[in-house]
């Protein structure tokens, strides 16, 4: 059994206004909504779009950086984050020029056992010709039509128009027989700049200052600069010597491992910045503030001293010593094998990243989130030399990237990712797909260091 949304879409501050009715599956977005919407009622899809609370906030759209107030990427929310609550009537403009209100109410949901994405179900009236001129011109054309008089010589414009004309059966032939389309994902994220307008809820401070304290990476944090207290030697190259680094594996608690063995082979470990884990909270210590270095001996600062007593700055200090990091160049910085040519561009994605999961009120998919950072890639650099199967390989590790930050994140407590299957090799490589990721009410507590990046 399927489910659907009964939806009736009217024209406002017409006489005799226009309507559309139709079922659309309950796993939509509003950019399915927008699509269905326009092909319904005729209109051309040439302008932007806007859908909204009957008391005017945006509930999605085409987001822009420049607008006073975000409007959440009609790609990314779907119809249930709004219409499976109370409300039953939202709003929709198409053209800020001619400025097309509509109302869009929804009925009961309906079940079928058929699965299809839409059905038209009715409607009556044409709705107005494309950039006539708002309501004044569609009057206007409707007064020709009938015989009024025409200065403007918009019978021959209007062509075979007709206010009353709408034939439901020709219609149906077209608007059913589509199926849910591959909505285009806008390439990376606008700035965080956007922020500092939008109303991003954050719960109270006690319930922030528990989150931070729960956050593991943060435990490891403190126990390092308490580690590195008055100084630890460091090797000629600035890193953690060997030893220092099978001690902080005991005391951190991570998964990395001294001289790996891989069947009967045994890979000898030849730095600590092999040890993924313990290298990342060392370098992150000393971005966000925690430990210094000075002639090759890492010590804590006064302010990693005092970690513990300001939990949720120390975790404000924590995110923004990531962002600075850099998540992919961290990964990669010391790598002997193939370094992605993104790894910069991508990590300067992440602060909007995070920014547009903050806007958007409704869990996105990760697959949605590498989508639009393979988009960038492919406009920021020249690819026509790669063959299908090279660019392949290249989308299968940005995948695979964007999986890893997100991950990250998750780590510091800025993201919750769920909805991810695990699936398990004949080799006994465990495989990640699928999953949606959602901004913490933590996260919140970051909006002014997001908005105030460079």
């Amino acid at each position: 059994m399927s489910r659907y949304y009964d939806i009736t879409v009217t024209l406002d501050d017409v006489p005799a206004p226009p309507w559309r009715r139709f079922l659309i599956e309950a796993d939509a977005t509003f950019a399915h909504l927008h699509r269905a919407i326009q092909e319904a009622c005729g209109w051309e899809d040439r302008h932007l779009f806007e859908f909204s609370s009957t008391s005017g906030v945006p509930l999605a759209g085409l987001p822009d950086v420049e607008d006073d107030v975000p409007v959440p990427d009609a790609s990314t929310v779907r119809l249930g984050t709004v219409l499976d609550t109370d409300v039953t009537e939202i709003r929709y403009v198409y053209d800020f020029g001619d400025h097309w209100q509509h109302a869009v109410r929804c009925e009961a949901p309906a079940e079928s056992d058929e699965g299809f994405h839409r059905r038209l179900v009715g409607g009556a009236r044409a709705f107005p010709p494309e950039d006539c001129g708002g309501v004044g011109g569609y009057e206007e054309c409707v007064a020709v039509v009938r015989g009024g008089e025409d200065d403007k010589d918009l019978r021959t414009w209007l062509g075979d128009w007709a206010p009353e004309r709408f034939d439901l059966e020709a219609a149906r032939q077209v608007f059913d027989a589509a199926r849910a389309p591959a909505v285009a994902l806008q390439p990376g994220f606008p700035h965080p700049s956007h922020l500092a307008r939008a109303e991003v809820p954050a719960p109270a401070q006690p319930a922030l200052k528990a989150a931070a304290e729960g956050i593991e990476l943060l435990g490891r944090l403190m126990v390092f600069a308490r580690w590195a207290n008055e100084g630890r030697k460091l090797t000629a190259t600035g890193n953690l010597t060997m030893a220092a680094g099978a001690e902080l594996i005991d005391l951190l608690g991570t998964d990395d491992r001294l001289d790996e063995r891989i069947g009967d082979r045994v890979f000898k470990t030849k730095s600590t910045v092999e040890l993924r884990g313990v290298d990342l909270t060392f370098r992150l210590a000393r971005r966000a503030g925690f430990v210094k270095v000075r002639t090759n001996t890492v010590s804590a600062t006064v302010r990693g001293r005092h970690l513990g007593r300001d939990p949720l700055a120390d975790w404000r200090a924590t995110f923004s010593g990531l962002l600075d990091l850099g998540i992919l160049r961290h990964r990669y910085a010391h790598a002997n094998w193939l370094v992605p040519y993104w790894k910069e561009l991508v990590d300067g994605e992440v602060p909007g990243l995070v920014a547009h999961l903050l806007v958007t009120p409704s869990p996105v998919p990760l697959a949605d989130l590498q989508e639009r950072l393979w988009q960038l890639v492919g406009a920021a650099f020249v690819l026509d030399h790669l063959d299908e199967e090279e660019l392949r390989r290249h989308r299968h590790l940005l995948d695979q990237n964007v999986r890893s930050i997100c991950q990250v994140l998750a780590d510091v407590g800025a993201v919750e990712i769920t909805g991810v299957e695990a699936t398990t090799d004949k080799y006994g490589i465990t495989r990640e797909s699928g999953g949606e990721v959602a901004a913490t009410p933590l996260a919140a507590a970051a909006v002014p260091d997001l908005a105030a990046r460079r």
